[in-house]
């Protein structure tokens, strides 16, 4: 997202303060390798179960959930969104569009697309500021590896995060973790001994070896405001699940379970701002999208929402369509 997204420069400069906590330590860590992994084998450690519990941070507001998306700046981000949608999309689609219904020149975009079918349970971030890489590596993943049938997800998103964390509770944005998921891959949860909270101790050489079997083809960052709606449905058509990144308001967190499934959700007016926070959408209808949380399946509608259209040109300030798996 470039600094002069709509939703990002209409915020106050409070807001944008609070969302961009530790954004320092989030740019610019995409590039770690197999040179800063652990050579230790960890898989017969007994401490191992130690690092499964939750650690809270000191900027963690006292909420039931943690927040912690910052904006992704880079210049590359930019100069893609000057380019055409559709063959970027084309180019990391997991399977052709679903659904399409012909018109007498184009193919129209469905009137809907659910790809709850394809999600895993969703995750609990517990009190870490690790949003973007569950929306990323465990959400997203999950859609992806079930749509072309690779075994051995979900994915761990300790993996992403605590390279670029470094043993901080930080925010992170959704560019740095799809970076690693693009050079790297991500290792399975299954493989990935330090759990989902321990955001210190780094992937081993064999963790980064194993996160190989599943790296990223690709992403598309789309337009946000106006233009967010066209073009998230043209990538969920395709079969891409898309992370965004809002600004989450106190009544977010006790959204109940009647408004989740009835597209009615929206701040009202006075409704502070405690956090930036990323999301995954995993449908559409001609009312809005239907998202998938890191809150565990007691939040919202099972762990799940439905947002408005408005909701979504208003306060999305980044949105990025995730493309398909090297399959291996």
């Amino acid at each position: 997202m470039s600094p002069g997204s709509h939703r990002w420069t209409r915020m106050s400069g409070k807001s944008r303060a609070a969302i961009a906590v530790a954004a320092a330590g989030a740019i610019g860590a995409v590039t770690v390798g197999v040179s800063n992994a652990s050579t230790a084998d960890p898989h017969d450690q007994a401490a191992a179960k130690a690092s499964q519990a939750p650690r809270a941070a000191a900027h963690t507001p006292h909420h039931r959930y943690a927040t912690g998306a910052v904006p992704s700046h880079d210049a590359w981000r930019k100069a893609v969104l000057d380019k055409p949608l559709q063959p970027r999309l084309a180019a990391i689609a997991p399977h052709a569009p679903v659904g399409a219904v012909r018109t007498t020149k184009k193919a129209a975009l469905p009137v809907s697309v659910d790809l709850t079918r394809f999600t895993a349970r969703p995750g609990d971030q517990g009190q870490v500021g690790s949003c973007a890489a569950w929306a990323v590596d465990y959400t997203a993943y999950s859609v992806l590896e079930h749509e072309q049938k690779i075994s051995g997800g979900p994915q761990a998103p300790m993996y992403t995060y605590s390279q670029i964390a470094k043993g901080q509770n930080i925010g992170t944005s959704l560019g740095a973790h799809l970076g690693i998921a693009k050079q790297q891959g991500i290792d399975s949860k299954s493989h990935y001994w330090q759990g989902d909270f321990d955001y210190s101790t780094q992937p081993t050489a064999g963790e980064q070896r194993n996160a190989a079997k599943w790296k990223l083809t690709g992403y598309t960052p789309l337009h946000t405001g106006s233009q967010i709606k066209a073009e998230v449905k043209a990538a969920l058509a395709k079969g891409e699940p898309v992370v965004i990144a809002i600004p989450v308001h106190n009544s977010f967190f006790d959204i109940t379970p009647q408004q989740s499934r009835s597209y009615s959700y929206y701040p009202a007016a006075g409704d502070p701002e405690v956090g930036g926070h990323a999301i995954t959408i995993v449908g559409y209808t001609s009312k809005g999208v239907k998202i998938e949380n890191s809150w565990g399946s007691g939040w919202a509608d099972h762990g799940f929402v439905n947002l408005s259209w408005k909701f979504l040109a208003d306060q999305a300030w980044e949105a990025n369509a995730v493309g398909k798996l090297v399959k291996r």
